[in-house]
């Protein structure tokens, strides 16, 4: 018989916070039946509920339970409907560990083991523990002696705050910024314009009375001070995300760590990893930067989580550490680009959504069509960059995709992550013989899809001859 363990007792606060947010509604209205029941009431309902939701975590709690056989794990869970599952050892992708700020107080930390079947529930556990006891559990899946993981690592590449700097800057993280910005700017006015009397009316008042060059000069200003908070917000957010970033290698398996407040922990099998995709922004495009994600069920699968390889790197490091790390994704094989004959298929979608806009404008106030040649000229540098960055090839078990404008992206997938392939054609296409390629991948994210646009309709079958 194996010995049963439960979560940490702070799993239960977890929840009860979970299911508080999940039913906000009825403690509403409680609130509400305040002034027509009465306070006495309404407070031994409050408490009769409170007793409820605290009864029900414990049994949940109580019921929750896992146990570590030789080659498997089993798991338990469920009150009313109880929930049975064993996984082989060999089964498990991906093992992360994480510590949020209240489970770095506690020393606590909680361990998320997936199995890579998207169609099972079941395949994915997370249980809450000791720290100790949640990396002796993934030395024990992953069949990982002690001696192994205090063994120095000789492939192992760390990212500089001097890098992450100007990882910040580079990448959409400022756009982060801009949207923190905005939040406290809507915070601002529904709770802090009563105590902090700032009537902006009165700037745009003022504002009229001046001429056209002061205002553009005012606007200017207001616009660089935002720019430059967004930036130094975006920098204190990528610095606390990615803080202490490394990932390394010994051979048969990844491991990756990083994070000040939210400490992340992921290892996973290095043979499971079904792609590499190469990210980035348009400013990367121009620098020469790259940031390196990977394809692996499990990982990048968290709200707001991306399955983050390196953050920002070189193209000789990139290069670097596909042959150090995953040389099996190293791919020498021919890519093919579109035609120059289909090149404007990269723009006239984007024509025609500009000249309706202008009309739009032009039957509101004409003199505003002159405006939207901002966004022809915006439109047609993305098309430009869509057109360049086009590619796709086929080279003995791997495919390459590269694809989008402004914030391009470079796959190089396994086949057997492939689930299928689709060319698909308009009539059009069909004429000049183009088509576009989706394939669906085995992903966490189900019906994952990639797509390249306005290439010639033989290059499978050339590939596979």
């Amino acid at each position: 018989m194996y010995k049963k363990e439960r979560n940490h007792i702070l799993k239960i606060f977890y929840d009860m916070a979970k299911l508080i947010k999940e039913f906000i509604g009825i403690i509403v209205a409680v609130g509400v039946l305040v002034n027509k029941i009465g306070i006495v009431r309404s407070v031994l309902i409050g408490v009769v509920l409170a007793a409820a939701v605290i009864l029900y975590e414990f049994l949940l709690w109580r019921k929750n339970f896992f146990a570590v056989g030789e080659n498997f794990i089993y798991h338990q869970e469920g009150v009313f409907n109880v929930k049975k599952v064993e996984i082989p050892f060999e089964r498990i992708d991906t093992i992360d560990i994480s510590q949020r700020l209240a489970e770095r107080i506690f020393k606590v930390a909680t361990i998320k083991i997936d199995t890579g079947d998207t169609s099972n529930r079941g395949s994915e556990l997370k249980f809450t523990l000791k720290k100790t006891r949640a990396e002796q559990l993934r030395d024990i899946l992953l069949k990982r002696s002690a001696v192994d993981s205090k063994v120095q690592e000789e492939r192992s590449y760390t990212v500089k705050p001097r890098e992450l700097i100007i990882y910040s800057l580079v990448s959409n993280s400022v756009l982060k910024g801009l949207g923190m910005l905005l939040v406290a700017q809507q915070f601002f006015d529904q709770y802090l314009k009563n105590f902090i009397p700032v009537d902006t009316s009165l700037y745009v008042d003022e504002l009229r009375k001046e001429d056209i060059y002061h205002a553009i000069y005012t606007v200017s200003l207001l616009v660089l001070a935002l720019l430059f908070i967004s930036v130094f917000l975006s920098i204190i957010y990528v610095l606390l995300k990615y803080y202490d970033f490394k990932v390394w290698s010994d051979g048969d398996k990844i491991y990756i760590k990083y994070g000040a407040v939210n400490k992340k922990n992921y290892s996973f099998d290095r043979e499971k990893i079904k792609g590499i995709h190469v990210k980035q922004s348009i400013l990367m495009q121009l620098f020469g930067f790259f940031t390196m994600e990977i394809e692996s069920i499990g990982y990048g699968d968290e709200k707001e989580e991306k399955a983050i390889l390196y953050p920002m790197c070189t193209h000789s490091l990139k290069d670097q550490i596909i042959e150090g790390m995953l040389c099996e994704f190293k791919y020498s094989g021919n890519t093919v680009k579109p035609y120059n004959s289909a090149g404007f298929r990269f723009f006239y979608k984007k024509v025609i959504f500009w000249a309706a806009v202008a009309l739009v404008c032009f039957f509101i106030k004409p003199r505003f069509v002159i405006f939207t040649l901002v966004l022809l000229l915006f439109l047609l540098i993305m098309g430009y960059f869509e057109f360049r960055n086009t590619a796709f090839g086929i080279d003995r078990n791997l495919i390459y995709m590269s694809y989008h404008g402004f914030n391009k992206t470079q796959s190089i997938l396994k086949m057997t992550a492939v689930q299928s392939l689709t060319l698909s054609y308009s009539y059009f296409q069909h004429k000049k013989g183009f088509c576009d390629y989706s394939i669906i991948l085995y992903s966490s994210n189900a019906g994952k899809v990639l797509k390249v646009k306005n290439l010639k309709d033989d290059i499978i079958g050339e590939a596979f001859k």
